[in-house]
């Protein structure tokens, strides 16, 4: 009967998982990385540098979607500056528009504390997000408990080597003392059900040099309408000018099917107040952290005729990772 019991719950698991088009962690199939902190401690104490710098570390590309990161003894290690760490190194997806990438390190018996380093085309640091970007979040759903951060990478100047190309993840030495207070099962069912909730103590999850992180990766500028945002205009301006002359006839033809295929009258100038108010609700949006609303805001504001959506947007989301 108790099989019985796994099955369903893992088919009904599985069909949730379809409807949310989220991945499942399976965090269980992962228990031996996430079960005992001083064995991971002990293993860390052993291990030696793998590389003089971030030039010599094996990148491995990072696909768009989702990822799942099983950082443990089999990684390579590297003295960062906090100390001794093992790390995983990755080439972020190319021809893109911008990034969002969201990392989140799994709790279980133990959790690791990401950080991240962004490196440039030269291996140049950029960036490094530790505490200020990842925070405890509480299970929901289909998310278990974990320690979540956004990142997002700027792609709107493709071909500078000062753009962010490549992405560090490993759990810093100088957290690995401490622990993290996580909330109690019994107690996040009773605020889902806005019920009293127990008299338990919340469970104490020791930090750990080992981890699951989930990494998804995801192209903002796609079915968004917004791809011209990150699209370079010389980029066009190049292909036309490398394409072989169009034969008269062609040439003709071309000009008559951009005619027919012209785009109706543009939306007249949207008032200065209604631009402001959506402006406003733009940086909210970015501000909360919810860039699918913003993006929604950006083209509803366009069509409404603004001229100035865009570009409040991607500033938005720059302050963002600099806050």
């Amino acid at each position: 009967m108790k099989l019985v019991k796994m099955s369903i719950a893992a088919v009904v698991t599985a069909l949730l998982a379809g409807c949310s088009g989220s991945m499942v962690v399976p965090v269980e199939e992962h228990a031996s990385i996430l079960s005992n902190a001083g064995e991971a401690k002990q293993a860390l104490a052993q291990a030696t540098s793998c590389c003089k710098g971030f030039n010599e570390f094996n990148y491995v590309a990072l696909p768009e979607g989702d990822t799942l990161l099983a950082i443990d003894s089999k990684q390579p290690s590297y003295q960062f500056d906090e100390g001794m760490s093992y790390f995983a190194a990755y080439r972020l997806p190319t021809n893109t528009g911008n990034l969002a990438i969201t990392l989140a390190s799994q709790v279980s018996k133990t959790v690791l504390i990401p950080k991240v380093v962004m490196l440039d085309a030269q291996f140049k640091v950029t960036r490094v997000l530790g505490e200020s970007v990842f925070t405890y979040q509480p299970a929901h759903l289909l998310d278990n408990d974990r320690i979540e951060g956004k990142v997002f990478v700027d792609r709107s100047m493709p071909g500078n080597p000062a753009a962010e190309t490549y992405m560090v993840v490993y759990a810093p030495a100088d957290e690995l003392s401490g622990s993290t207070t996580i909330l109690h099962p019994a107690k996040a069912f009773a605020r889902a059900n806005h019920t009293v909730e127990p008299d338990i103590a919340d469970p104490v999850i020791p930090h750990s040099p080992w981890g699951l992180v989930q990494i998804k990766t995801v192209d903002m500028a796609k079915g968004q309408g917004l791809e011209a945002v990150f699209k370079p205009e010389y980029s066009d301006k190049v292909a036309m000018s490398q394409a072989k002359p169009a034969t008269a006839a062609v040439a003709a033809t071309a000009a008559t099917t951009a005619v027919v295929a012209a785009p109706s009258k543009p939306a007249p100038a949207m008032l200065s107040e209604t631009e402001t108010f959506y402006n406003s609700q733009i940086e909210k949006a970015v501000k909360a952290g919810d860039i699918d609303k913003a993006m929604q805001l950006v083209s509803e504001a366009e069509r409404a005729g603004s001229t100035k959506a865009k570009s409040v947007f991607i500033d938005a989301v720059k302050r963002s990772q600099k806050s």
